[in-house]
C-alpha cells in the first residue's frame, strides 16, 4: 500500500472516494491479491525512484533521504527505458533526426554503452526504445491454433516445445506433448505444416531446424526417437487426407532431452537423461560417436556454437558447463566453469562470444566464451524452491536476455552488458488463483522486444500455451474477450 498526495494505492489494486460519517471525503482501497513485485529485490526504492509523489509506501513514512537512496539504488539496479535512455522522446522526433542525419543532444552527454551515434543500428534501437518507453502496458497475444481441423478430427494442440524458424520471420515449429510437429505462421495463426505423431513419437522434447536447409528441422521424443522431416513435403497434412509422411529416422537415443544442429547442418548432437551425448551424422543418418561420463550427472542441454561447426556447450545437474571441441576429440573441455546449483541449460550469444547459464532457481549468469570467465551475474532474486527449473536465452541480437521460471510466473528482461532490470512481465489466468508457470522462452529473432513464451497452468490436465509478447505495443485486450486459460498482463517492473 502506498499513498500519494492524489490518493491511496496498492501495487496491485485501485482506490474509490468515500464519505465518512463527519463528512469528510475518504479513500477506500478495494484489494486484490498481492502482486509478486511486492517481494522483488529492491522492491520498495523501484516504488520511490518510480513514483516521485510518494509520501507513504507499506506503511512506512518516505524521507528525502530515502528518495536521494532510492535514485541511486534505481540507476544501479534497474534501466528506466531501454539502452540506457535518461529520458523518453518521441518518435516523431527520431524520424527526423534520422532524416537529417543527426543525433539527440541527450545522447551526446550521455553516451549509452553499445548505442554509439554512428552506429548503424542507432536510429533502430533509439525507435525501438522510444516505442517501449510509450508502451503502457506489453501487448500479450495467445497463439491461437484451435479450429484446425484433421481428416475429421477438430485438433487442440498441447505444445511442449518450440522453435523460431531460422530465416522466416513469420513462420515457428512446435511440438506437442502428443509426438506431432505442426509448423505455423505465427502472425496469420494459419497451420503451414502438420505431421501426426504416428504412433511412435511421444513428447516432443528437442526440435532445431537446419540453417542451410531451411525447410528441415530435426525433432527429437522422451522416448528417444529422432526424425529428420521436410516441410516441402507436409503440404498434403493440412489438408488432413492421403497424407504419406516425408521423414528420416535416425538411430535412436534413450530417454532424449536436447538436439541441436552445427553450423554447416552436417552433425547434430543429443543430449539426454545421462551423462553422454550422441554425435549423428546428417547426410548419412549414422550415429557417428557416443562421449560417454561427460559430466558426473544426466546432462540438460547440448548446444553447438552459431559460427564454429565443431564447438559445442553442455550444462548439467552436476553444476558444471563445460565446452568441447570435436577436432580435439572431447575427452578433456577447453574449459569447466561451475554453478552453485545444477544447471538447467546453456546457450551461445547470437555471435558466439559469450554463454548465457541458467540454473535452478534464477541463477542466471553470463560467461565468455573463450575461457568460463564469469562476466556478469544478473542477481535474480532466488526462491528457496530446488524445483523451480529457470530457463534464460538473448532477445535483441545479445543486447538484452529474457529468462523465466517454471515456479513462477514471470518474465524478466534485463540488459546483458549491465545486467540491470528492464522490465518484469508478470502472466496470469482470470481464474481466481490459477497458479502457472513458465516452460520455456525464447527472444524473436527478426523483431526486437519481442518473444514467445510456452506457459501452462499448474492444475492437471491443463492446456499449455504459446504466448506472444510485444513491448513496443500496448495490450487493447478486454477481460470479457478471453476465456480462463488465456494469460493477462500483471504488474511489470520497470518501463
Amino acid at each position: 500500500m502506498f499513498s500519494t498526495e492524489n490518493g491511496d494505492f496498492s501495487a496491485r489494486g485501485f482506490y474509490r472516494r468515500t464519505s465518512s460519517v463527519s463528512g469528510v471525503e475518504r479513500k477506500k482501497y478495494l484489494s486484490h491479491h498481492p502482486s509478486p513485485i511486492c517481494f522483488e529485490k529492491n522492491y520498495r526504492d523501484y516504488m520511490i525512484a518510480s513514483l516521485p509523489q510518494l509520501q507513504v509506501l507499506d506503511n512506512l513514512p518516505i524521507s528525502n533521504r530515502d528518495k536521494e537512496n532510492a535514485k541511486l539504488s534505481f540507476s544501479k539496479y534497474f534501466e528506466y527505458l531501454p539502452y540506457k535512455r535518461p529520458c523518453k522522446e518521441s518518435i516523431v522526433s527520431i524520424l527526423r533526426k534520422r532524416e537529417l542525419n543527426t543525433s539527440c543532444s541527450h545522447v551526446r552527454k550521455h553516451k549509452p554503452s553499445g548505442l554509439q551515434t554512428n552506429s548503424a543500428y542507432y536510429h533502430t534501437r533509439s525507435l525501438g526504445a522510444a516505442k517501449v518507453g510509450s508502451s503502457t502496458w506489453p501487448s500479450v497475444h495467445p497463439l491461437s491454433t484451435s479450429g484446425y481441423v484433421y481428416g475429421d478430427e477438430k485438433k487442440i494442440f498441447r505444445p511442449r516445445q518450440f522453435e523460431y524458424h531460422p530465416s522466416d520471420s513469420g513462420l515457428m515449429a512446435f511440438g506437442t506433448l502428443d509426438g506431432e510437429v505442426v509448423v505455423v505462421n505465427h502472425e496469420s495463426e494459419k497451420i503451414f505444416s502438420y505431421v501426426p505423431s504416428l504412433g511412435a513419437m511421444n513428447s516432443i522434447l528437442g526440435l532445431c531446424w537446419l540453417k542451410k536447409y531451411p525447410s528441415r528441422l530435426i525433432a527429437g521424443s522422451d522416448n528417444g526417437s529422432l526424425r529428420l522431416y521436410d516441410i516441402k513435403h507436409w503440404q498434403s497434412a493440412v489438408t488432413g487426407r492421403n497424407f504419406s509422411a516425408n521423414y528420416f529416422a535416425f538411430d535412436d537415443f534413450d530417454q532424449l532431452t536436447s538436439v541441436h544442429v552445427n553450423a554447416t547442418d552436417e552433425l547434430f548432437v543429443v543430449s539426454g537423461y545421462s551423462k553422454n551425448v550422441a554425435l549423428y551424422d546428417i547426410n548419412t543418418g549414422k550415429c557417428l560417436n557416443v562421449f560417454s561420463d561427460m559430466h558426473h550427472q544426466h546432462i540438460n542441454v547440448v548446444k553447438f556454437s552459431n559460427y564454429s561447426p565443431s564447438i559445442f556447450a553442455t550444462s548439467s545437474f552436476d553444476q558444471d558447463v563445460k565446452m568441447w571441441d570435436l577436432r580435439q576429440r572431447p575427452i578433456q573441455p577447453c574449459f569447466t566453469a561451475t554453478s552453485s546449483r545444477g544447471n538447467v541449460m546453456v546457450c551461445f550469444s547470437p555471435d558466439d562470444l559469450y554463454l548465457l547459464v541458467s540454473a535452478v532457481d534464477n541463477e542466471v549468469k553470463q560467461l565468455s566464451a573463450v575461457d568460463g570467465r564469469l562476466l556478469l551475474d544478473f542477481q535474480i532474486a532466488s526462491t528457496g524452491s530446488s524445483q523451480n527449473y529457470t530457463r534464460s536465452y538473448y532477445m535483441n541480437g545479445r543486447d538484452y536476455i529474457i529468462s523465466g521460471s517454471c515456479d513462477e510466473n514471470v518474465v524478466r528482461i534485463c540488459c546483458a552488458r549491465t545486467g540491470r532490470r528492464l522490465r518484469d512481465i508478470s502472466l496470469e489466468g482470470r481464474r481466481s488463483g490459477a497458479s502457472m508457470f513458465v516452460q520455456s522462452l525464447r527472444g524473436d529473432p527478426f523483431r526486437d522486444f519481442n518473444m514467445s513464451i510456452l506457459a501452462a497452468y499448474m492444475r492437471p490436465n491443463s492446456k499449455s500455451e504459446i504466448i506472444k509478447v510485444n513491448l513496443m505495443t500496448s495490450s487493447n485486450y478486454s477481460s470479457d474477450a478471453f476465456d480462463d486459460e488465456i494469460f493477462l498482463p500483471a504488474f511489470s517492473m520497470g518501463g
